[in-house]
């Protein structure tokens, strides 16, 4: 038995790959599904494995007449909405920035606080006021990006 199976799988493995069909299918969202199943609109596939010797993946061509007209690329339309819904998106986004935004100077307010009575403690670390001074800056900043999105979002109405 065992002198029959070697020679059989030998002979398997000497033989050229078959190809295998894949098929493309874009559904209504747009999402790109690849898959060995074939779908109602999918586009047939053909993947071949490579010739070793030149490269390591292998090819994919359309398999004939299965090919369908593509839009360009420049021609996709983007997905749009109305303008109620837009407007509470918007309306939204700014509660959410105002909330941050409040969130953030609360926390500016006890930064501060918590600097200023480090400073008046005697012998306080320098990396201690050092790193209640950058939460400080920190806070700042994070004021002014918000401060800067709410008036950039005002603009959009």
């Amino acid at each position: 038995m065992r002198r029959l199976l070697l020679p059989l799988f030998l002979a398997s493995s000497l033989l050229p790959a078959t190809a295998s069909t894949i098929y493309r299918y874009v559904d209504k969202d747009g999402h790109v599904t690849f898959t060995n199943m074939p779908q109602p609109g999918a586009q047939a596939i053909i993947v071949t494995p490579a010739n070793p010797d030149t490269v390591s993946r292998g090819s994919v061509t359309p398999r004939p007449g299965s090919t369908r007209a593509r839009a360009p690329a420049a021609n996709v339309s983007v997905p749009s909405v109305d303008a109620g819904t837009q407007r509470n998106r918007d309306e939204g986004r700014r509660r959410i920035l105002q909330t941050e935004l409040d969130n953030e100077q609360k926390a500016l307010a006890e930064a501060r606080a918590a600097l200023a009575d480090a400073k008046r403690k005697p012998g306080s670390a320098p990396a201690l006021l050092q790193r209640l001074q950058d939460a400080v800056t920190d806070r700042e900043r994070n004021i002014s990006a918000l401060n800067q999105e709410l008036g950039g979002q005002s603009a959009l109405k």
